[in-house]
């Protein structure tokens, strides 16, 4: 019965939220929905499109939503399901839905052009080149971290005895493994995406270029779900984690230059059905459990901070970075300023798509939570999840399998199938979103690097020279109208922040074929999976998860900042805004020295997630003294105008 008080006062309270609290912001910033969006005043067809309210919601939905709101839950409940339920509904409504919002907004009436692009008007170049370097650091710690919950969710394998499965089943495959019967669960997760990735581009096919109908699309990606699922199940695949890394390395980097159609579009087009199928399945086990008053022997206490402190660390700054998505997320800030900014046709949508879209994945954070407050139990939990605390020497935490067992044990009790079944729906739900967020994110990576580049290089004359012609660049993504794609930013400065000069700057000798190469997408995608098995070959899943979680947050911090430059320069108030700026810049920094300690002590062992660390906090002092600057700046600036307004002009 108390998931069932959850879940009503989580729908209220969002829902109260979504309808008070965004129109306080809106009147605020001053939303206009009389006011021509870019996806108007700029329409071409290509880029900036005005497209429906509803279309672009589900496009920027699934564009935002991965595994973050599930894995970030499971790890941080071993505080007790109430403190992680709170950070995800006051976060998510006061923080991550504001800085969705204001993200959103901003890229909008900037022109729908990216943050990064927004840096550079309000902070210079100096300071976007290390914003940029910012994110591409912060994107390959993104990969590193979901590369490795990839593998370890593909080779996930789960004791026969937990699984209230009967001896002569002959639906799972069981093997040995350290004299102990398993089930192997990822092997069929394995081969569902391995059938979903291989019949992608025939969607994307039919979807994208041949326009046939939406829900004819939507019936054939339900059936294609149904189907590799079901191959899965008779033919799993079973590699060691080491090859499912590189594999999938293999994967993003030719998903990462290939047209968007062929893979990073066709995939989100066929996951998001299994993102709504599995929301509304996990609701729906959810009220049926909660009806039925059923729940686990020995399930997760309300409140558990002195133990979670011991198996975790200290509960602030802890909690709040290791749910990240399900509250806060500066990763959505890309999306924002991607396709999304360019497809909005009124104003009042950017509150619309970026301030529900996050309401939504908060919601499906307290989802997550209610499961494990009805399918976790806890000496199983402890025992999946954290095993070094529990005595379990040399075994790694497997935040994906607590999460299946959850959702198999409240399947069970909701509706009395087999836990398998469940805790297979769980698996195939989280490793759909983890594969679609290392594609999409290895190619924004590859959109940075080339925007450094630019940067740095665009007076020479190789960068200013076509490579293709505009239909193919634009295709493949190697030309300035760059089409981004699900998820993805066009990294093209605007024509007013452009580095190029009128009379380019000749190049000869080994500058440039350097300079060339430079431009290739194939090397840049190379050189974005390169950062990314750099972080994963070499940090742990728990200093990964964390590091990401941070840098992931940390930028969250920057973007609410930058808004908060941003409305000073419009004469609006920013307390609602600068607030949860700096409470997340304080919680951000904190971890960020608390890691650097733990880093330190085996520098040998983490060298990679050293170096990041190092590199995002002194971007971070150089980004907060150049913001500082700015600000006070501006206030100088509105002194002096409030002054000559007083005294009059002929003073």
């Amino acid at each position: 019965m108390a998931v069932l008080v959850v879940m009503f006062v989580a729908v209220i309270f969002l829902g109260g939220a979504g309808r008070y609290y965004s129109r306080f912001l809106a009147r605020s910033i001053g939303e206009d929905p009389s006011r021509a969006t870019p996806a108007i005043s700029k329409a071409d067809g290509i880029d900036y499109v005005a497209t429906p309210t509803p279309v672009v919601f589900a496009h920027h939905f699934a564009s935002i939503a991965g595994a973050g709101p599930i894995v970030g839950p499971v790890i941080a409940i071993i505080y007790g399901w109430v403190p992680a339920l709170l950070w995800v509904l006051l976060g998510g409504v006061f923080i991550g839905a504001a800085h969705d919002y204001m993200a959103t907004y901003m890229a909008t009436r900037e022109g729908g052009v990216s943050i990064a692009t927004i840096v550079r008007r309000i902070l210079g170049k100096d300071a976007f080149v290390a914003m940029t370097i910012l994110l591409v650091v912060m994107l390959a710690l993104v990969c590193a971290a979901f590369l490795n919950l990839s593998a370890t969710a593909l080779t996930s394998m789960l004791p026969f005895d937990r699984l209230d499965l009967p001896r002569d089943q002959d639906t799972f495959r069981v093997v040995m493994d350290k004299g102990v019967e398993k089930v192997v669960i990822g092997g069929i997760a394995s081969m569902s995406v391995v059938c979903i990735t291989a019949v992608a581009p025939l969607v994307g096919w039919l979807y994208l270029k041949n326009k046939v109908a939406v829900w004819k699309c939507s019936l054939l990606a339900i059936a294609i779900c149904a189907v590799s699922i079901a191959v899965g199940v008779r033919v799993p695949i079973s590699f060691n984690p080491l090859t499912w890394k590189l594999l999938l390395s293999g994967y993003v980097l030719v998903a990462a230059g290939v047209p968007v159609w062929i893979f990073l579009q066709s995939r989100d087009f066929i996951n998001v059905h299994i993102l709504y199928v599995g929301m509304a399945a996990l609701l729906v086990t959810l009220v049926v459990a909660g009806a039925r008053g059923a729940g686990v022997p020995d399930p997760i206490p309300a409140f558990n901070i002195q133990e979670g402190t011991q198996a975790k660390g200290v509960f602030w700054p802890t909690l709040f970075i290791v749910i990240a998505c399900g509250a806060v997320s500066g990763f959505h800030s890309l999306c924002a300023g991607g396709t999304t900014c360019k497809q909005i046709q009124s104003e009042k949508a950017t509150r619309q798509i970026g301030y529900y879209g996050m309401l939504l994945e908060s919601f499906l954070a307290a989802c997550v939570i209610g499961v494990l407050m009805v399918g976790a139990i806890k000496s199983d939990y402890l025992i999946d999840v954290y095993p070094g605390y529990v005595g379990l020497a040399g075994a790694k935490g497997n935040a994906v399998l607590g999460f299946a067992m959850a959702v198999g044990n409240a399947a069970h009790l909701a509706f009395g199938v087999p836990i398998a079944v469940g805790a297979l729906a769980g698996m195939v739900l989280l490793e759909g979103f983890l594969v679609t967020t290392l594609d999409t994110a290895i190619r924004l990576t590859r959109y940075l690097i080339e925007e450094i580049w630019r940067t740095f290089f665009g007076k020479y004359d190789v960068f200013t020279a076509p490579v293709a012609p505009e239909d193919s660049a634009s295709e493949w993504g190697t030309g300035e109208k760059t089409p981004a794609g699900a998820g993805g930013i066009p990294m093209a400065p605007a024509p007013s922040d452009s580095t190029a000069q009128a009379s380019p700057i000749a190049t000869s000798g080994v500058l440039r074929p350097l300079l060339w190469l430079l431009r290739q997408y194939w090397f840049n995608s190379a050189l974005a999976v390169a950062l990314m098995l750099s972080f994963a070959l070499t940090g742990g899943m728990a200093a990964l998860w964390t590091i990401f979680a941070t840098s992931n947050q940390l930028l969250a911090a920057m973007v609410l900042a930058l808004a908060a430059l941003w409305l000073l320069r419009r004469r609006r108030k920013v307390w609602y805004i600068l607030i949860p700026a700096v409470g997340m810049l304080a919680t951000t920094a904190t971890n960020l020295v608390i890691m650097l300690r733990g880093f330190l002590a085996s520098p040998a062992d983490s060298m990679p997630l050293l170096v990041a660390d190092i590199v995002i906090m002194l971007i971070t002092a150089y980004l907060l003294v150049a913001g500082l600057r700015e600000a006070f700046r501006q206030r100088h600036q509105t002194r002096d105008d409030e002054h000559r307004e007083e005294v009059g002009p002929y003073s």
